[in-house]
């Protein structure tokens, strides 16, 4: 299952943009949004995005939940900081709090693709597939080719066992990100199951080389 990414400013970004900064991350990653305010409080916000960001990513996730917090009080519009509190809130396994912080990122930016992804793979990870499927879907409408969406869409139907649905969102998510080491071993693992173990022994083959690379 692929993590969220944490954000770091806000700006008006399409999904150009958008695809051009998302890359493949290991855990959590961070995105670094450029922004046209040059304002002191946005500034500060931003910077202090950052610095959460960095400790979150370093499993400081408590410390990063009291600086999201405060950011969002300072700025309760500021979609990126809900979405990125959030995150947080899931790594921490605060599911409720998370779904909530979502929500209230999607009700400010409705066609934001990172958290239709990121509400989509809590709703998995939660056991409520209908909803995953719902919003991993919708992201996926917003930005065709982002390769967070496919994946976790793939896992999904993985899960439910709809093995063809599976194979065709995988297959997507390597042809919009090479890298994604996990879609092979996925594929690989259909494979087996329906009896291609040919098939399988490359996929798996090419899964451990990518693991042990990124090691």
């Amino acid at each position: 299952m692929k993590n969220q990414k944490i954000i770091h400013s806000q700006t008006k970004i399409n999904t150009n943009i958008l695809k051009k900064l998302i890359a493949c991350v290991i855990g959590i990653a961070v995105i670094i949004v450029t922004t046209n305010s040059s304002s002191a409080g946005t500034t500060e916000n931003n910077l202090l995005m950052h610095h959460a960001a960095k400790l979150s990513k370093a499993g400081k996730n408590e410390e990063a939940l009291k600086i999201f917090l405060e950011i969002v009080k300072r700025d309760p519009e500021n979609f990126y900081a809900h979405n990125n509190l959030a995150m947080v809130y899931s790594q921490i396994k605060k599911y409720n709090k998370a779904l909530e912080s979502y929500e209230k990122s999607l009700s400010l930016r409705p066609n934001f693709p990172m958290s239709l992804n990121n509400i989509g793979n809590l709703h998995m990870t939660m056991g409520h597939y209908d909803k995953a499927e719902e919003y991993l879907k919708k992201s996926l409408t917003y930005f065709k080719s982002f390769h967070l969406a496919s994946m976790n869409l793939g896992e999904l139907y993985f899960k439910q066992k709809r093995y063809d649905d599976a194979m065709k969102y995988l297959k997507k998510a390597l042809v919009d990100m090479p890298t994604l080491s996990r879609a092979h071993k996925l594929i690989g693992e259909i494979h087996y199951i329906q009896g291609r173990k040919e098939e399988a022994k490359k996929e798996l083959s090419l899964y451990k080389k990518m693991t042990k690379k990124s090691k």
